[in-house]
């Protein structure tokens, strides 16, 4: 089976699109599949990455990312060619920017197409897959998709790798509501600096016993603001495009973390968290989970200062890191990418 996916990723976009694609991708490839994938070449994208998982990777002709409002003719014309060359099986798209006139225009071009989405919006498409918690954006989909389209809708299909189901059960037996341990991680390319915030606000409240890792991704253009932070912090360590973030959520006790992708990891693993909207597209999600009991909403980035992060850890409490880390674990199971690879066979 040859399955084609259309992702991009960029400083501006961050990498959650590709990350979660290159899951199910890894899923297929399992399963014998021949996975491809088709990106723009951006700043910050992660064609390099996506060929060191083991797949292969297309750059569009140019450097410039899709921009909101402008024309894709020219995109589906370029992705249709290479589509055609590959003879897809399945084309996957996971893009905020490509909906249904771009579907409408590489449909006839291969034999099965997938959507992931989590906006709601109407889509010309096979399968649709919205891996998010149960939403009042779900209800969309079924008043705007033809009534024969699949719909794989929840976090049980929530696309991670596969060690944090393997991970899932050392993790919940080791919440025990201590706080020693510190996890931040705010988005791949963090183009507004939240981590740093973060940083300053845990350094005017820093506890003795402390231990901080802190995440940032390669494409991330603050890399060396933070790292001098980290140097500030007793006991804090940063990680680069981190590949054992799976491990790293076992170790930590909570994360301080953007809503976004890693929300279903840290649901896998119970990992308590508070959580800053960093997109206008991460709100829904974050109040459904944040209602679930499941991590705390601490609001939008732009609204929050340093001291909000100090004030928000300072009053968690024992009891309630146990209650939000059973919650989160009742959301998702780690296995999401297994259970739509099957539905794709």
């Amino acid at each position: 089976m040859n399955v084609v996916f259309r992702a991009d990723a960029s400083i501006f976009i961050g990498t959650g699109h590709v990350m979660r694609c290159l899951s199910l991708a890894d899923a297929l490839k399992s399963r014998g599949a021949e996975c491809h994938f088709i990106c723009n070449p951006d700043t910050g994208h992660a064609l390099d990455l996506i060929r060191l998982r083991g797949h292969a990777a297309y750059a569009l002709p140019g450097d410039e990312c899709c921009a909101p409002g402008a024309d894709f003719s020219e995109d589906a014309a370029q992705t249709r060619v290479i589509v055609s060359k590959l003879n897809a099986d399945w084309l996957i798209v996971d893009h905020y920017l490509l909906g249904q006139e771009w579907e409408c225009q590489i449909r006839s071009a291969v034999r099965k197409l997938l959507v992931i989405d989590d906006l709601g919006r109407a889509h010309q498409c096979d399968v649709l897959l919205d891996q998010n918690f149960h939403n009042p954006i779900h209800a969309r989909y079924r008043q705007t998709l033809a009534s024969d389209t699949q719909l794989l809708l929840g976090s049980e299909f929530a696309l991670l790798r596969p060690e944090f189901a393997t991970l899932r059960v050392p993790a919940l037996q080791r919440r025990n509501g201590s706080l020693s341990r510190l996890l931040v991680s705010m988005g791949g390319s963090d183009p507004d600096n939240e981590t740093n915030k973060v940083l300053t606000g845990l350094g005017a409240g820093w506890q003795a016993e402390w231990t901080l890792d802190v995440v940032v991704g390669s494409s991330n253009p603050h890399r060396s603001c933070v790292a001098e932070a980290c140097r500030r912090l007793p006991n804090a360590r940063l990680h680069v495009q981190a590949a054992n973030m799976a491990e790293l959520m076992l170790a930590a006790d909570c994360a301080i973390s953007a809503g976004g992708g890693t929300t279903w990891e840290r649901c896998c693993l119970g990992l308590p968290a508070l959580v800053t909207v960093v997109s206008n597209d991460q709100l829904a999600i974050a109040e459904a989970v944040a209602q679930a009991g499941a991590q705390v909403l601490l609001g939008g980035n732009s609204d929050l200062a340093a001291r909000d992060y100090a004030k928000s850890i300072a009053a968690l409490t024992p009891v309630g890191l146990r209650e939000m880390s059973r919650a989160a674990a009742a959301i998702c199971d780690g296995r999401g990418a297994e259970r739509v690879a099957a539905r794709l066979q």
